[in-house]
């Protein structure tokens, strides 16, 4: 296989395509993986370990496009309907490699055991890894092997021009200078955002109304979501829940009419309840409990519960959901708090319902919420190769807490261009014994 493909951009990204993106579950090495690792591994020895992970070592590469040669063929484009003349087939090649290089990240890892012997390997290349290895175990070969291989060898000299241009000083200013912002993470101010789209202001209040708007923001300057301000209850039921639920449905204007409390918790919560309705099964299966019995709530709340969301009061994904938590202050009662930032409407809605019905309710990410509201936090910008979710951890603290992300494409960054606020890549270092 190694023998078919050189060293342009079309040949490694058809390389690429023999392996699923994300990572690869470990397995025992194959020897011909190990040969193939090694000039890669030598060739990167001169770069210092990342500061996040001293396991990993990370250079950019650029790899040429080519000429249109090295693209795929213009028959076999023809023949599948995808261009009908070769200047529809030049347009494709164009738009697929606008760029006479194209940029990949190259990572390779390297763990170690309690007695210091490596016992790991690993190399991603793109957004793929090629290669996830237990040194230590013998596996059976895989369909992707040879194409492993063959990116190996390829990139040896891809790698070794990197580190060249890192001895010579130059690596870290083209970096700097030349990322494609695709590869690139950043901020932009959530109030410039909506200078650009006017829409995504209405988006981000969700449907509230200014009425509750204010009465959030006011709730907020008077210092009321503070548990030390909000009171506790002293003896609680199942039903003193299921009541709270049904003041936050219909204050996110809900259909509740004709239904009791616990139907409604049975209609708009997630269902994973642990026991507590007894309309539960699998993980969540239970007898159901006395719902006015403070001590069978009791019992319920501190016994062996687990695998269930009975919190979950509106459904959603991973970050889409609401949760109105029961929480227990040992030495006062019981309050509740609300999550969902996400989904500021039911969060919002649920928070000042429940206050304004004497209720002792604390709302998670309340800060973040408002700023959110008043345009004044952050959004993030991340690599396309990344989800836009779950990346608080990619920002530092002097933006605050970024909680929306977002990928941006050729026509936003033309609009939003100056509005961006680009982080610098973290700049790759030589070990002492490297440097020239």
């Amino acid at each position: 296989m190694e023998n078919k493909y050189k060293l342009v951009a079309p040949d490694v990204d058809r390389l690429l395509r023999f392996f699923d993106k994300g990572h690869l579950n470990p397995s025992g090495v194959r020897p011909k993986l190990d040969k193939a690792m090694k000039p890669l591994f030598k060739a990167l020895a001169p770069i210092a370990p990342l500061k996040s992970n001293d396991e990993a070592k990370a250079i950019w590469v650029q790899i040429p496009r080519g000429d249109i040669s090295d693209y795929d063929s213009f028959e076999d484009l023809k023949e599948y309907g995808e261009v009908k003349t070769y200047k529809e087939y030049e347009k494709l090649w164009r738009e697929d490699y606008p760029d006479e290089v194209k940029w990949y990240r190259l990572v390779i890892v390297e763990g170690k055991n309690r007695e210091g012997k490596v016992d790991f390997k690993a190399v991603a290349f793109g957004d793929k890894t090629i290669i996830s290895a237990m040194m230590d175990e013998k596996g059976a070969e895989t369909f992707s092997d040879d194409a492993a291989v063959a990116l190996c060898k390829l990139l040896v000299p891809a790698a070794k021009k990197s580190v060249e241009l890192l001895k010579r000083g130059k690596y870290n200013k083209m970096v700097s200078d030349s990322l494609p912002y695709q590869f690139r993470t950043g901020v932009m101010k959530r109030s410039d955002l909506w200078k650009h789209e006017p829409n995504f202001k209405n988006s981000d209040f969700d449907g509230l109304s200014k009425k509750t708007i204010n009465t959030f923001r006011n709730l907020l300057a008077a210092g009321m979501n503070d548990k030390t301000k909000i009171g506790r209850i002293k003896d609680f039921t199942a039903n003193e829940f299921f009541k709270a639920c049904a003041i936050g449905y219909k204050a996110c204007k809900y259909k509740v009419n004709g239904m009791s409390p616990v139907e409604l918790y049975l209609k708009y919560a997630d269902g994973r309840d642990e026991g507590l309705t007894g309309t539960g099964h699998g993980l969540n299966v239970g007898p159901g409990i006395d719902f006015d019995n403070a001590e069978e709530w009791h019992s319920w709340y501190f016994g062996a519960r687990g695998g269930g969301h009975p919190w979950e009061v509106v459904r959603g994904g991973n970050s889409t959901h609401v949760s109105l938590y029961v929480m227990h202050d040992k030495n006062a009662g019981w309050y509740f708090e609300v999550a969902g930032k996400h989904r500021p409407f039911e969060s919002v809605s649920f928070y000042t319902a429940l206050s304004a019905a004497g209720l002792p309710v604390f709302l998670c990410d309340a800060q973040e919420i408002l700023a959110r509201f008043e345009g004044s936090d952050y959004v993030g910008i991340v690599p396309h190769s990344v989800i836009p979710k779950y990346c608080e951890g990619m920002f530092p603290d002097i933006y605050g807490r970024v909680i929306d992300f977002m990928h941006i494409y050729d026509e936003e960054l033309k609009k939003y261009g100056k509005d961006i606020i680009w982080l610098p890549e973290e700049e790759a270092k030589l070990l002492q014994e490297y440097k020239l």
